[in-house]
């Protein structure tokens, strides 16, 4: 090969390597569940120091047009506990047109941060209030979701963090 042929070469490997990389996005984290409290679901958010949540939003899937509830930090703390319609002290409600959870209805819920988001859990209001006592739902790939332990979700959240 001649030398012009290996630069080419060259500069077109480190032009694919550098595509390559900048596609990547980091990976969204599992640091979010639903569980149900006074018979309703509510969110739950593990400790993770790679992700805070700025923006939590809980809307209808498959539903013209949707209805969404969403909530910002505005200049509030991190939460870790969410009663949906409820604003914690400091975040702002932004979006209200989802009011109340029906049932045969399928939600999901995410948490948007400034460096990840959180994976995001789908579910139905009879998922949900069928959970027993120490069971949260948790999200997974193509809105696929798992009933675990809050123990065992708390554990894979610190893992991925």
């Amino acid at each position: 090969m001649t030398s012009a042929r290996v630069r080419a070469v060259g500069v077109l490997v480190t032009l694919a390597a550098l595509a390559g990389l900048t596609a990547c996005s980091p990976a969204d984290k599992p640091v979010l569940a639903v569980r149900v409290v006074d018979g309703q679901p509510a969110l739950v958010l593990a400790e993770c120091a790679e992700f805070t949540a700025d923006r939590i939003s809980v809307y209808t899937v498959d539903v013209t047009p949707a209805e969404r509830w969403t909530i910002d930090r505005d200049g509030g703390g991190e939460v870790r506990d969410v009663t949906f319609f409820a604003p914690p002290t400091g975040w702002t409600a932004d979006e209200q047109t989802l009011t109340a959870f029906e049932p045969d209805t399928e939600y999901s819920v995410a948490a948007y941060g400034d460096r990840h988001n959180a994976v995001p859990v789908h579910f139905t209001l009879a998922e949900v209030t069928g959970l027993g006592p120490e069971q949260v739902l948790t999200g997974g790939t193509a809105g696929k979701r798992k009933a675990v332990t809050e123990t065992a979700f708390r554990d894979k959240a610190k893992k991925a963090c």
